[in-house]
């Protein structure tokens, strides 16, 4: 653990002296990978706070109307950078990371989905400084995991200092029959039970990333006619938030998006001109509760809702009192 007062003199170095860290290196007598690691622990400690202001635009109000339109506990937006979607992704994976972790409690069940989105949100989550006595869970199984780094689902685990248990399973099996089987598995069973006892979801909002070599071309056809526009959790739906896929479902080993509603807080994450549509429907089924994505995005859902037609407030069941938890709070976005 370095000390207090060493992080301070490389941040004033670096901050206020502007200092390179090449300087730095030699100034302390260390390697420069190490003043770098300096760095990015006294920003993690509270030692070092850096605050943008943006001037570029007024407030949106999108925020607040998809909050209205939708029954959503909160919407989170961060700020539209431009630039390519792995950008968006990782500026909303930030602001994703901060909602998530000031909506653990202790005790809590938490289940992190898979993909691109939710390791852009372990990317973003520090490790924390007072562990958090909850369990994090997959919501999806996956194949045999050969990455360098381990899944999202074990690194927001570790960040936060919770308990993680996994599941051995892949994501989608060749036929009902060996869903049935795994099922059965004592160790899938664990996850199972916890799944029932689910306080936060928290997910990626996927748009058409299905072919035919990982659902076959039966399923994709029928999903394709049936108008899906994006998945979420291995779940394709519609423009209106209707679920398709009962084949796919029958293959899927993963918490049923259908279910979403049951828990108490679901967050939904998305962001870049390719995933408008994808929200839209995703906040018609009512499978999310707080979403966050960015402003642009934000902006251009409300102007996809105007356009097609009637809001979700026929789709999605509004909140009842007896579901409100500790609610996320952030700067960036509208509270519940």
């Amino acid at each position: 653990m370095t000390d207090v007062a060493t992080l301070v003199r490389v941040s004033r170095l670096y901050y206020e002296l502007g200092e390179t860290q090449g300087r730095i290196a030699e100034l302390l007598g260390i390697a420069r990978p190490q003043v770098s690691r300096l760095l990015k622990q006294a920003r993690e400690e509270g030692i070092v706070e850096i605050r943008i202001v943006d001037g570029t635009h007024d407030d949106s109000l999108a925020g607040d109307e998809l909050k209205r339109r939708f029954n959503l506990q909160a919407v989170h937006l961060a700020p539209s950078i431009g630039g390519s979607e792995d950008l968006v992704r990782r500026v909303v994976g930030r602001l994703a990371a901060e909602v998530l972790r000031s909506s653990i409690r202790d005790g809590m069940v938490v289940g992190i989905g898979e993909g691109s989105t939710a390791s852009a949100i372990a990317d973003a989550l520090a490790e924390t400084v007072a562990p958090v006595a909850a369990t994090v869970v997959p919501l999806c199984g996956g194949y045999w995991f050969a990455g360098a780094s381990h899944e999202p689902f074990r690194r927001i685990g570790g960040s936060l200092g919770a308990s993680v248990r996994g599941l051995l399973a892949p994501g989608l099996v060749d036929d009902a029959a060996t869903k049935r089987s795994l099922y059965g598995h004592a160790g899938v069973q664990v996850i199972l039970h916890l799944w029932e006892r689910l306080d936060i979801a928290l997910f990626g909002i996927g748009g058409r990333v299905w072919g035919d070599a990982s659902f076959g071309p039966e399923i994709v056809r029928e999903i394709e006619q049936g108008g899906a526009v994006g998945e979420v959790l291995i779940a394709p739906f519609d423009g209106n938030g209707r679920f398709l896929g009962e084949a796919l479902r029958d293959r899927t080993i993963a918490f049923d998006a259908r279910d979403l509603r049951r828990v108490p807080v679901t967050i939904g994450v998305a962001g870049g001109p390719s995933k408008v549509e994808p929200i839209l429907g995703a906040l018609k089924t009512g499978a999310v509760k707080v979403l966050v994505t960015d402003v642009e995005t934000a902006e251009a859902v409300v102007e996809l809702d105007d356009r097609t037609g009637a809001s979700a407030l026929g789709h999605a069941e509004p909140l009842r009192a007896a579901e409100a938890v500790a609610e996320p709070v952030t700067s960036h976005g509208s509270r519940a």
